[in-house]
């Protein structure tokens, strides 16, 4: 049975959606809460009682984000059998994922960092998911023969280093373009790391 969406549920979903299609086209600092407002269909007075702020709104954006990113990436890993395409979905789905959420951008750069605390536990919260999903992936690896057994001892830190080096790369590839054409490569990148747990 689906729950009936509540007045101030549904107000709050159409700010975040809003809000959330003009910081990715104009960006956070050009986008203000009269164009947030309007693009709601809404006037100012009726955001300003749900949203004190653009930044409280900035944040609900960003956790709606990281929300979205974590459930596909999950979803997408538990549609898979073998520890070997659930690892290569993890790296996969998630920087593609984070490529389509423009808004992740200054967060993920730790630019905001010092203004944004919810985003802050948000993130811790997903980061200790990532490691726990990684850690069990690897685990199954290990014991169905698919990766090296020597790693046992250092699964904790083998997860956290790879969902360390999953945001990096996020970072590296998606936002700051530093190659092009990578999303062509990146398969590349996932088996070299699916070789060393041989």
């Amino acid at each position: 049975m689906v729950l009936a969406l509540t007045k101030e549920e549904i107000i709050k979903d159409e700010a975040v959606k809003a809000a959330q299609a003009l910081f990715q086209q104009y960006g956070l600092h050009k986008t203000t809460m009269e164009d947030i407002a309007k693009a709601m269909g809404r006037g100012k007075s009726t955001l300003y009682y749900y949203y004190k702020s653009k930044d409280e709104i900035f944040e609900a954006v960003i956790i709606k984000e990281i929300e979205e990113v974590f459930e596909k990436t999950k979803n997408a890993i538990n549609a898979q059998t073998l520890a070997e395409d659930k690892l290569k979905l993890y790296f996969a789905v998630l920087i593609k994922e984070v490529k389509s959420k423009s808004n992740l951008y200054y967060i993920l750069r730790g630019e905001l960092k010092d203004n944004y605390t919810q985003v802050n536990i948000v993130i811790k919260k997903f980061n200790t998911q990532d490691v726990k999903i990684v850690k069990e992936i690897l685990l199954l690896g290990i014991a169905n023969g698919e990766f090296s057994n020597a790693f046992q001892d250092d699964i904790e830190l083998l997860a956290y280093s790879a969902v360390s080096a999953s945001r990096s790369l996020a970072v590296d590839l998606v936002i700051e373009e530093k190659f092009p054409n990578w999303d062509n490569r990146l398969e590349v990148l996932i088996n070299v790391i699916i070789k060393g747990l041989k």
